[in-house]
C-alpha cells in the first residue's frame, strides 16, 4: 500500500495537491509531508527540505512532488536514489510553454527561455513518473523535452467536493448573469468575451469579470473604450467564497485563448463551476474532450470566436429548460466522476500499473 511523501515548496492550499491529498486520506492511504516556504530561495530551500526530510517518517515512501516545483525536482531526485525510493513529478505546467508560449513575457531564443526550457527538460526526465493533467499535456512533454512515453500518465485535476458543492437552481431575473473567474491569463481569451459582450451590448445580459492578472488592465481599458455598460470587474475571492459566488450566476464561462496551452487544459473552474451545478460555455478543444463531452454535460464553442460565445449564450438564455438539463447532466457527471476520492482511486491506480509500492526499491 503506498504511502506519499508530499515533497517540495508547494503550497497545500493549491487546488491540484489539496484534491489528492484529501482524496489519498479519503481512500484510506497515508501521506505525511516535506515542505517549506513557497519564497524561500534554493540556498535556503534546500537546506531546510533535506533537514525536514530527515526527522520525516519516510518509511516506505514514494516521494510526491506537486505542481510547479521543477526546481526542488534535482533534490528529490538526489534523495530518492539515495533512499532507494520512487519518484513522482506533478507538474501540472511546462514552465516554458507558460512563461514563453502563453504569458510571453520571456522571448523565445532569449537565455531565459534556454533556462526554462532546460528546467523543464531536467524536471520531466529525472522522476520514475510525471504526471500530466491532460493526454494533450502528456504529449507535449513528450515531444517538447524527450520525456518517455511510458513515464507519463494522465491525471485529471478534477474538484473538492466539500467545497464545491451542489446549490438549488437560482430564479433568473430579466437580465442573464454571466460569471467569468481566474487570474487573467492570456489563455483565459479575456478578449474573446469582451467580443461577445460587445455583441450583446444591447441584450439583457451583464458579464462580471472576477480576478486578477496579466491582461485585466486591457480588458478594463478595452471595455471603457468600447463605452460598455454590460461588463464589470470584481476583485477575486477565497475558495470558500468562489463557491457562494458561483451559484449566483446563471451561467459560468471557462477559456477561450488562442495559446498553445489554452488547447491542452481543462481548468479547476471548469469542474467546480459544473459541480455547483451551473451550466458552463468554454472554448472547444482536444483537451476537454478527452473527459467531457459539448452538448451534453456544457457548451464549447469554436475557440477565440466571440460571436459564436454571444450565440450560444443568447440559445442558453432563451431556453432556460437546457441549461437547467445542462446543469444537471454536468453536475452529475462531474461530482461521480472528478470529486478528490475518484481523483485519488485513478492515482492509486496509475502507482499500481507503474509498480510502484512499498515493496519497490530503485536501481542504483
Amino acid at each position: 500500500m503506498t504511502k506519499l511523501l508530499f515533497f517540495g515548496a508547494y503550497d497545500p492550499y493549491y487546488p491540484r495537491n489539496l484534491i489528492i491529498r484529501k482524496g489519498w486520506r479519503g481512500i484510506g492511504r497515508n501521506y505525511s509531508e516535506c515542505r517549506t516556504g513557497i519564497k524561500h530561495k534554493v540556498y535556503t530551500r534546500y537546506p531546510e527540505l533535506l533537514f525536514r526530510y530527515l526527522r520525516t517518517d519516510r518509511e516506505g515512501t514514494t516521494i510526491f512532488v506537486p505542481e510547479f516545483r521543477h526546481k526542488d525536482i534535482p533534490l528529490a531526485s538526489l534523495i530518492a536514489t539515495l533512499s532507494g525510493s520512487k519518484l513522482v513529478f506533478d507538474p501540472l505546467v511546462s514552465r516554458y510553454e507558460t512563461r514563453v508560449l502563453d504569458r510571453g513575457d520571456v522571448r523565445a531564443g532569449s537565455l531565459q527561455a534556454w533556462h526554462n526550457r532546460n528546467l523543464d527538460r531536467i524536471s520531466f526526465n529525472l522522476p520514475d513518473l510525471v504526471i500530466a493533467d491532460t493526454e494533450q499535456h502528456a504529449s507535449f512533454y513528450s515531444d517538447w523535452f524527450g520525456v518517455a512515453p511510458q513515464k507519463l500518465k494522465v491525471l485529471p485535476v478534477g474538484f473538492d467536493e466539500e467545497t464545491f458543492l451542489p446549490v438549488p437552481w437560482r430564479d433568473r431575473g430579466e437580465r442573464l448573469e454571466i460569471l467569468f473567474y481566474g487570474s487573467f491569463l492570456p489563455l483565459h481569451g479575456i478578449d474573446t468575451i469582451i467580443d461577445a459582450a460587445v455583441a450583446l451590448a444591447g441584450e439583457k445580459v451583464r458579464f462580471t469579470l472576477l480576478g486578477d492578472g496579466q491582461t485585466l488592465g486591457a480588458a478594463k481599458e478595452r471595455v471603457v473604450s468600447e463605452g460598455l455598460k454590460n461588463v464589470r470587474f470584481r476583485p477575486g475571492v477565497s475558495t470558500e467564497e468562489l463557491a457562494r459566488a458561483i451559484s449566483e450566476y446563471d451561467i459560468v464561462l471557462g477559456v477561450f485563448g488562442r495559446t498553445p496551452k489554452a488547447s491542452m487544459v481543462v481548468p479547476n473552474k471548469i469542474y467546480q463551476a459544473l459541480a455547483v451545478g451551473r451550466p458552463v460555455i468554454t472554448a472547444d478543444t482536444p483537451a476537454l474532450r478527452e473527459f467531457l463531452v459539448p452538448g451534453e454535460h456544457l457548451i464549447s464553442v469554436p475557440t477565440g470566436e466571440g460571436d459564436a460565445l454571444a450565440s450560444m449564450i443568447m440559445v442558453l438564455y432563451r431556453d432556460p429548460a437546457l441549461s437547467m438539463e445542462l446543469a444537471r447532466k454536468g453536475g452529475t457527471f462531474v461530482r461521480e466522476g472528478f470529486n478528490s476520492i475518484e481523483i485519488a482511486k485513478r492515482l492509486n491506480g496509475i502507482l499500481q500499473e507503474k509498480g510502484i509500492d512499498e515493496g519497490f526499491t530503485r536501481k542504483q
